[in-house]
């Protein structure tokens, strides 16, 4: 399964104030600072090879959480879920290689490289293990990898409206459909990166248009420039479409695929109903299909998985629904301090 394109491109500016903040003949809201502290970085670690990647922790109490989130979007898209968590216990949530305040890594950026930079972040940063990992779309990709080399790591996982390794053989049709628009997508992020190299997205100007978003409303300045300086770096640009080029997909789909979870780890899938929000109206039935196909199965790969459809909610889920990323790393720690062996009746919940 490739990175949805809601994930790509803008996405991580769409995703938070919703695209209709981008529209400047809106009013503009009173800036809230209140999100001021992600205009800079939070605790930079050093994972070795001369990288650091960018991490925010809050809260206190065991199990630690460890929040992971879709392609091309950075912790920031935690910002409601994250407040949730810390009002319970240790949550941290983090920028990927070449996102945000996070140095660039090694290209292409596969899910393999992104889970091993992740564990070896887990360790640099001293996180108490074992950690409920969170991840979202693209993310449950690395979560998924992580947890199969690194079972004493987890205890348990949160899989917020996955992407599917076996999409092509769920819905070859609808997968076909998918990649075309991505491959759009990528075309566009190829155009911008070349801009960005030669400089011409350094000032706002008819290059950047597209590219870099304007100010955004309901942010400080403060906030809104560190946010549309990201779109004028090449760096930027290169990590998101590495994220979902066809090579990625491929190493991804073979490494998920040859992965196996523990059979016993406590596991929730969260599946967003009605969330392909990115797919044509045509294609919606097919696609939400092949997706909750998936995702039960991904749910039945662990004895103590659950698949868990939630209402009123786009695939980013941790916008519409933050309530139910929260109530499942509570279902999940709550198992984990009884000591029971299940997190609930395998099968269907809802939250």
């Amino acid at each position: 399964m490739r990175s949805h394109p809601l994930c790509t491109v803008l996405a991580s500016v769409l995703g938070i104030f919703g695209a209709r903040s981008l529209q400047a003949a809106e009013p503009s809201p009173p800036p809230d600072t209140s999100l001021d502290f992600y205009a800079e970085p939070g605790q930079l670690v050093d994972i070795g090879g001369g990288r650091k990647i960018n991490l925010r922790c809050s809260g206190s109490g065991a199990p630690t959480v460890v929040l992971d989130i879709g392609s091309s979007m950075t912790s920031m898209s935690w910002r409601k879920v994250q407040p949730l968590i810390a009002a319970r216990q240790r949550v941290c949530a983090y920028d990927r290689a070449g996102f945000a305040f996070s140095d660039a890594g090694p290209m292409p950026r596969t899910a393999q490289r992104e889970a091993d930079d992740l564990y070896a972040l887990v360790h640099a940063a001293k996180l108490a293990t074992p950690i409920i990992l969170v991840g979202h779309s693209r993310a449950t990709y690395i979560a998924r990898l992580y947890a199969s080399a690194h079972a004493a790591d987890i205890a348990g996982l949160v899989l917020v409206d996955p992407v599917s390794e076996t999409l092509a053989d769920d819905d070859a049709a609808y997968a076909k459909s998918e990649a075309k628009v991505i491959a759009e997508n990528n075309a566009f992020a190829r155009k911008c990166a070349e801009a960005a190299r030669k400089g011409e997205l350094a000032k706002d100007g008819p290059a950047a248009q597209g590219c870099v978003p304007g100010p955004i409303p309901g942010m400080s300045q403060k906030l809104s420039d560190s946010i549309r300086n990201r779109y004028r770096s090449a760096a930027w640009w290169e990590a998101a479409m590495s994220e979902s080029e066809p090579a990625s997909d491929a190493a991804n789909a073979a490494s998920v695929k040859a992965a196996h979870l523990p059979k016993d780890i406590p596991l929730i899938v969260l599946s967003a109903e009605g969330g392909r929000d990115w797919v044509a109206p045509e294609d919606r039935a097919a696609a939400d299909a092949a997706y909750i196909k998936a995702h039960k199965r991904i749910a039945a790969q662990s004895s103590q998985g659950i698949f868990v459809p939630v209402a009123k909610a786009s695939h980013d889920i941790q916008e519409t629904r933050p309530d139910a990323i929260a109530d499942a790393v509570a279902k999940i720690d709550a198992q984990i301090k009884a000591g029971k062996s299940k997190a609930g009746t395998p099968g269907t919940s809802e939250p």
